[in-house]
């Protein structure tokens, strides 16, 4: 299956979310009951499963290398928020910071890169354990200020600690046991479609009254079309394998991360737009996402 027909199956299950939003069936303490599954069960077990690989020099310098040119890449892409919108109130400044630091590249960077490539996986884990770091840190320290900052919160976000445990098992060329292996895959599997159930209950709340802003739109171009051109660009300058370069441009073309418009709530940023960004993001991103796809 390519990448175009794989984006309109998977904004297909977000049609299904939007309907059982509006019929009721997703309320909001579903939803909410839904994300902490994923976050804290399904996507882990997903990270584990696909940790495990045949030990190799190159696996292991990928992994690392996709890590720090993450970090650098989102540090890049949140000072280049800061700058642009400069002239904004703080609330809305460092949520716009935050969005073009921060992509979905978790809820929707997985299913797209299993289905690109699923052996480039381990670099998909590797890109959002930088991610959470930096989100958990320097993300939060531009909401709420430093002391907001939590090194503990970013150490102990379960997406975390399943990539340091698939890490060393990796490292140490550990395997689970069949039992244990399959229902890792099981559990794993799910992340996929209730993902895209929740990413559907989103773009349901899009009303075009709501997008006269222009900053919806001029973020939406920076975060799905400008910043993904710059990763490419500079990847194919350095010396790092395809499969490196291909993970870093696709994870950066994902849309704005739910994440910030939850962190926006408890820090103080504006939290309505930043819930609309991600949803308009999302809804663009059917068309882009292939585009920059064809284009690796």
């Amino acid at each position: 299956m390519n990448v175009t027909t794989q984006v309109f199956v998977l904004f297909l299950v977000a049609l299904v979310g939007a309907l059982c939003r509006h019929n009721g069936y997703l309320t909001d303490a579903v939803i909410h009951s839904l994300t902490q599954l994923v976050i804290s069960i399904t996507a882990p077990c997903l990270i584990l499963y696909n940790m495990q690989r045949e030990f190799s020099r190159e696996l292991l310098s990928g992994f690392l290398i996709t890590m720090l040119l993450t970090m650098v890449f989102i540090l890049l892409s949140i000072a280049v928020g800061w700058l642009v919108y400069r002239n904004r109130p703080h609330g809305r400044r460092a949520v716009l910071a935050n969005l073009l630091g921060f992509s979905n590249c978790g809820f929707m960077g997985y299913p797209i890169i299993l289905a690109v490539n699923p052996d480039w996986m381990i670099y998909a884990v590797a890109y959002n354990t930088g991610f959470a770091f930096l989100s958990w840190t320097v993300g939060i320290s531009i909401l709420g200020g430093r002391e907001a900052a939590s090194l503990k919160r970013a150490a102990l976000n379960p997406n975390v600690v399943a990539s340091a445990a698939g890490f060393a098992l990796f490292c140490l060329q550990l395997r689970w046991p069949p039992v244990l292996s399959q229902t890792l895959d099981l559990l794993g599997g799910l992340t996929t479609p209730l993902t895209m159930l929740l990413i559907g209950t989103r773009i349901y709340g899009i009303r075009t009254r709501d997008l006269k802003d222009a900053d919806y739109h001029t973020s939406a171009v920076l975060r799905l079309i400008l910043l993904p051109l710059f990763v490419m660009v500079i990847t194919r300058l350095l010396p790092v394998s395809a499969a490196v370069r291909g993970t870093l441009i696709l994870l950066t073309a994902m849309p704005m991360g739910t994440m910030v418009s939850m962190q926006a709530e408890l820090y103080g940023g504006d939290t309505v737009f930043a819930a609309r960004a991600s949803a308009w993001s999302t809804l663009l991103s059917m068309l882009t996402i292939p585009a920059v796809a064809m284009i690796l």
